[in-house]
């Protein structure tokens, strides 16, 4: 049987400002951040340099025909934060006829987990994708901040 949902892609994101908030009870922080249009990885890697303001999550959508569902989406990672969290978790209406991305940004040190960390997406209780990424620290990464600006105009 053909899954549900299809994984688009995965990767890293440059910083990406968002533009409101949801309630997320199951997350550290007790909220996500919402991010509008259809935005794509700007590096399509696993390995995510440990740095501020860098993302990486992964972007999806139901099959042709399967209308709408409540996709729930786990984020396992290393603890981080007071009570440590290893396991953030929250609600996402996904559609057959847009994409749809989750992610996750390192908006505060204390969220920069050294590691493996892994996107699972789950409809009525049956896990039906998953995505691993690495976090390492930037030094050791060929992806940093830096990379997202382009180069500097010379005068």
């Amino acid at each position: 049987m053909k899954p549900p949902l299809e994984l688009i892609e995965a990767g890293v994101f440059c910083p990406i400002e968002p533009t409101q908030t949801e309630v997320a009870p199951g997350t550290e922080r007790g909220y996500i951040d919402l991010i509008e249009g259809d935005v794509t990885a700007d590096f399509r890697s696993a390995i995510v340099p440990g740095e501020l303001e860098m993302g990486f999550g992964i972007r999806y959508k139901l099959v042709e025909g399967a209308g709408t569902a409540s996709v729930v989406v786990a984020t396992i990672h290393p603890p981080f934060g007071t009570p440590p969290v290893s396991r953030e978790e929250w609600v996402n209406t996904v559609h057959d006829d847009s994409n749809s991305m989750s992610l996750f940004r390192f908006d505060d040190a204390y969220e920069i987990a050294l590691g493996e960390w892994r996107f699972e997406l789950s409809i009525d209780g049956e896990l039906v994708a998953r995505q691993t990424f690495f976090v390492i620290p930037p030094e050791d990464s060929l992806i940093r901040l830096d990379k997202c600006t382009g180069p500097a105009i010379i005068s």
